[in-house]
C-alpha cells in the first residue's frame, strides 16, 4: 500500500507512523530494546505531532534487508560507511560523535604502547559490526582468519573476558565502556583502555528512500532539539557526555 502524503494524513489529524530499526548497540540500544535510541524517539515524539516514531527490533547483520524491504523506515546512530554505501538510503547530518576503543587486561609492564601493534593479539568484537582496523569488513570468517578477531553477541561479556585473561583485547564503544565503569568502578582497575581509537563515530540517521520521513525533515527536527538544548541534555543524562 503506498504511503499517504503528509498533507493528506495531517489534514485527517492522523500522524504518520515511522518505524525505527534498532539492534543491540549499547548504550544506544540495550538487550531489552531500551536505551538512548528510545530516549531520542521520545524527544522526537514530544517535539512535534506530524509523525509518530516507533521502535522495531532488528539484528545488526539483518538490518540492511529489513530497511530495504520496508520492515522499518529509518535507523539512528548509524553511518553510511557501515555497509550502506550501495543501498537506497539518505543520510542526515551528523548529530553526535562517539568512538571505539580497545581494552586490555591491566598488568605490570603493559602501557599504551601495547595498542600500537595489533598483530598477533586476539581481539573480541561484536557480530555484525564494522571495524576500521579490519577495513570495515564484517564477515566473521574474514575477521577471524585475517585479523584474529572473534565476534560475539555481548560487549560486556567481551570486556569481562579480557579482564579474566581469555583474550588480549576487546573493542567497544567508548560511551558503553564509560557507563559500564560508572556502574562497576571496581572493574576499572582491571583494565587498560586505549587512548588510540579504532574509529570516531559521526552518528547520523539513515532513511529509506520513498519512506514516510525524509532526511531533510529530520535535520530540521535535530536542529531544533540542538538549539533548545534537549539533545545535549539527553547525551549528558545518558552518560555519553560528561
Amino acid at each position: 500500500m503506498p504511503f499517504l502524503s503528509d498533507r493528506k494524513v495531517w489534514a485527517q489529524g492522523v500522524p504518520v507512523t515511522v518505524k525505527v530499526g534498532a539492534y543491540e548497540f549499547p548504550p544506544y540500544v540495550d538487550d531489552s530494546g531500551g536505551g538512548v535510541t528510545q530516549d531520542l524517539l521520545n524527544l522526537f515524539n514530544a517535539a512535534q505531532n506530524e509523525r509518530r516514531f516507533q521502535l522495531v527490533r532488528t539484528a545488526p547483520q539483518r538490518r540492511y534487508e529489513d530497511l530495504e524491504q520496508g520492515r522499518f523506515d529509518m535507523i539512528a546512530f548509524e553511518s553510511r560507511a557501515w555497509g550502506w554505501q550501495d543501498r537506497a538510503v539518505d543520510v542526515t547530518r551528523p548529530f553526535l560523535h562517539d568512538a571505539e576503543v580497545f581494552v586490555a587486561r591491566a598488568a605490570p609492564g603493559i602501557d599504551q604502547r601495547y595498542f600500537d601493534d595489533l598483530s598477533g593479539k586476539t581481539i573480541l568484537g561484536r557480530l555484525g559490526y564494522h571495524y576500521a582496523f579490519a577495513g570495515f569488513d564484517a564477515d566473521p570468517k574474514v575477521l577471524e582468519q585475517r585479523y584474529r578477531t572473534r565476534v560475539t553477541v555481548t560487549h560486556e561479556g567481551n570486556v569481562r573476558s579480557v579482564a579474566a585473561g581469555r583474550a588480549d583485547l576487546a573493542i567497544v564503544t567508548r560511551s558503553f565502556l564509560t557507563r559500564l565503569l560508572q556502574r562497576e568502578p571496581g572493574l576499572a582497575g582491571q583494565l587498560l583502555i586505549s587512548e588510540r581509537t579504532d574509529q570516531v563515530y559521526e552518528h547520523t540517521i539513515l532513511t529509506r528512500r520513498g519512506g514516510p520521513v525524509a532526511a531533510a525533515w529530520l535535520n530540521s527536527l535535530l536542529d531544533r532539539l540542538t538549539e533548545d538544548g534537549q539533545l545535549d541534555s539527553l547525551w549528558r543524562r545518558s552518560g555519553i557526555l560528561t
